[in-house]
């Protein structure tokens, strides 16, 4: 009888087997209900712990990315503040060399002033040294030639007083023409 079947079969291919059918629909059956004790539950639970994790990554990603915009924020504001601290100190340094390069320059006009200054009395006193040197040279200058012209012995206070007399005629006809 089997090979009539297989026979029958081939004769009419569109001809239907129910016994086929029948164990075809049995099997079918019985996978699903394997399948689905056996797999479809840890497919089902593999599927949902992968979606909790995806899920929870894209929450941690989000909180990553809040967190690292809010650090930048923070920083871009510290360079900010970091930025204004540094062009404030540049400032007074800039002010403070002004300030030092002002008092340095007082300094050293005043020393300049001083030194100038110190110069002047010197030649003064240099200059008074030789005018009195040079009233005494010529004291005993004229003291020796008024001696040799007159034949005799003028002292020196005579002669000095000769010629303080004759160095205030001198003035007064200075200052007069």
């Amino acid at each position: 009888m089997t090979t009539m079947l297989f026979a029958d079969a081939a004769a009419n291919p569109l001809a239907v087997d129910y016994i086929t059918m029948s164990i075809t629909l049995i099997v079918f059956i019985a996978l699903l209900a394997i399948l689905y004790f056996a797999a479809w539950g840890p497919i089902m639970k593999g599927l949902a712990k992968r979606e909790e994790l995806i899920s929870s990554a894209r929450d941690e990603a989000i909180k990553a990315k809040a967190s690292a915009e809010e650090a930048q924020k923070r920083l871009t504001a510290e360079f900010a503040a970091a930025q204004d601290k540094i062009r404030a100190m540049m400032d007074e340094a800039r002010r403070d060399a002004d300030a030092l390069k002002a008092t340095e320059k007082a300094v050293g006009l005043k020393e300049a002033q001083a030194e100038r200054d110190r110069a002047k009395r010197e030649i003064e006193v240099a200059k008074d040294q030789a005018i009195a040197e040079l009233h005494q040279q010529a004291v005993k200058l004229a003291a020796l030639m008024s001696s040799k012209a007159m034949k005799r012995n003028v002292s020196e206070a005579d002669h000095l007083r000769l010629v303080d007399e004759a160095l205030a005629e001198l003035n007064t006809t200075v200052t007069k023409a």
